[in-house]
């Protein structure tokens, strides 16, 4: 029996079947013995052996396509554990149960985190399928230097005398502790739901689309914004990560920000907004300076946190001594008054005191907003249809509402960058067709659902806007809650009246 109300599985677990091929003298292979020792732990973490439902296909081998029965137990699974492998991305199969679960979510703003990415093996960012390269996985692979191989933990078995093992069942220790918590988060939302049938409302949703609706709920748990940090401090990041998550906190970044300066600091920004304290590990490296951010990745976070006003807590070792640090910029830094130079537990007990401290701060400051809080609408159109767009804005203005545009120019990542930031911040969108190609209409309105996967919270509304010239014929699209407001006789403020009940519903 399923721990998620409504589901048949709570765990699927996709996976190449080359990744699991047993080692010379061993009898398992290392998925095998990866799922086995999580289903232990797991099992201790939520009380019982049977309290929860897993399901692993064993005969990845003898099939060819998705077959009913696999397809059935895919979407009806609350999360799927992806084993990430150079084998992953070469299995047509697996690609396929990555797309059929997602599909399975609808609109869901939350359908990456249902996803749990172990990296079995090293896979550059830019290889990975679009909905999983900005995931942080977990980590089961170490590359010991620059330039060396990378090597899979725990092979041919792990084995916890081996101190590079440790990391091993560090790592399935934090897959175990974040399921178990995702997993309690989405049957307390389901039992919501069920009290919700038996006082007279709706029936809730079966599979996964319960899951995509209880994950609609969000994550109310208090956030401590963990700043990326250079090459040598990964161990001691992932064990302040690790203990942060234990302590109750939700720990972000959740995601690799794009390496683009821009990108990266509005990545920054909008994690800064949704967190009450800033954490920063500093080591005698200052990290990486990439064109168009001379300060670098390290110093720009910091500098961010600052002009967004967060606490910050920034820590070094108590055997560094900045002295010995050739960069006089970042020597500076680093005797900065909010570095600690303690040892990482002790900064560790100080961060959980400061981000507490700051809960009650800012759900004081959350509730005070809440009757000035306006929705903003994101107008998008072709450089050929701004016009139209700017009769739209016009009219929303008029309403009281804010509006936003694409900027003009730039090259075709610029502009992606651009819709993805307008996108990631708007409450409903726009999607002005006059003089546009209908394949760029349809192909923008496919590429705004990708993006919104992304989003913390779904869209109030997305509308399509039809102007002059008359004459246009339905899109190929089966998106049944695209509002499509006609104003192919002339732009009317009246056609808006749909798009604007919308933004008045309740979140």
């Amino acid at each position: 029996m399923a721990f998620v109300p409504g589901c048949e599985h709570d765990i699927f677990v996709s996976y190449a079947h080359v990744d699991d091929l047993p080692f010379p003298g061993t009898e398992k292979g290392w998925v095998t013995v990866l799922i086995e020792t999580i289903r232990v732990l797991l099992a201790q973490k939520l009380g019982r052996s049977d309290a929860y439902s897993l399901w692993m296909d064993h005969q990845l081998s003898r099939h060819v396509d998705l077959t009913p029965e696999i397809l059935k137990h895919l979407q009806g699974s609350a999360t799927v554990l992806v084993v990430l492998s150079p084998g992953y991305l070469a299995s047509e199969w697996c690609l396929r149960e990555k797309d059929s679960f997602l599909a399975s979510l609808g609109d869901s703003p939350m359908a990456g985190s249902r996803i749990f990415l172990i990296e079995r093996d090293k896979v550059d960012y830019q290889e990975r399928p679009p909905e999983l390269e900005d995931l942080l996985g977990y980590r089961f692979w170490i590359q010991e230097g620059e330039g060396q191989p990378p090597q899979t933990l725990g092979v041919p078995r792990p084995d916890p005398s081996n101190p590079r093992d440790l990391a091993y069942f560090d790592e399935i220790t934090r897959v175990c502790s974040n399921l178990a918590d995702l997993l309690k988060r989405l049957r307390s939302a389901g039992a919501d739901n069920a009290a919700a049938t038996a006082a007279g409302g709706a029936a809730p949703a079966a599979g996964a689309t319960a899951v995509a609706a209880a994950a609609a709920a969000g994550d109310d748990r208090p956030a401590v914004f963990l700043a990326e940090a250079t090459d040598d401090l990964d161990d001691a990041a992932g064990v302040l990560r690790r203990n942060l998550e234990q302590a109750g906190f939700r720990v972000l970044p959740e995601t690799w920000y794009p390496r683009q300066p821009d990108a990266f600091r509005a990545a920054v920004d909008a994690d800064l907004a949704a967190s009450n304290l800033f954490v920063q590990l500093l080591s005698a490296l200052p990290g990486k300076r990439p064109e168009g951010m001379p300060e670098g990745y390290v110093r720009a976070q910091y500098e961010r946190a600052v002009a967004a006003a967060a606490p910050v807590l920034q820590w070094r070792s108590r055997d560094l001594d900045p002295a010995s640090v050739e960069d006089a910029e970042h020597r500076a830094f680093l005797e900065s008054e909010t570095v600690m130079a303690v040892g990482l537990e002790e900064f560790r007990r100080a961060v959980v005191e400061h981000a507490e401290a700051s809960v009650g701060a800012e759900a004081d400051d959350a509730k005070a907003a809440t009757d000035l809080d306006e929705s903003l609408v994101f107008v998008d159109a072709e450089p050929g249809d701004m016009e139209l767009a700017a009769a739209v804005g016009d009219a929303l203005e008029k309403r009281g509402l804010e509006y936003t545009m694409p900027l003009p120019g730039g090259s075709p990542e610029e502009v992606r960058q651009d819709l993805e930031q307008n996108l990631m911040g708007s409450d409903a969108v726009v999607v002005v067709w006059g003089s546009a190609s209908p394949r760029w209409v349809r192909n923008q309105i496919l590429l705004l659902r990708k993006i919104a996967w992304k989003r913390a919270q779904p869209l109030k509304a997305v509308a399509l806007v039809q102007g002059p010239p008359a004459g246009k014929e339905a899109l190929p699209l089966g998106l049944p809650h695209l509002l499509t407001l006609d104003c192919q006789g002339g732009f009317d403020e009246a056609a808006l009246a749909p798009l604007l009940a919308a933004l008045e519903e309740p979140s």
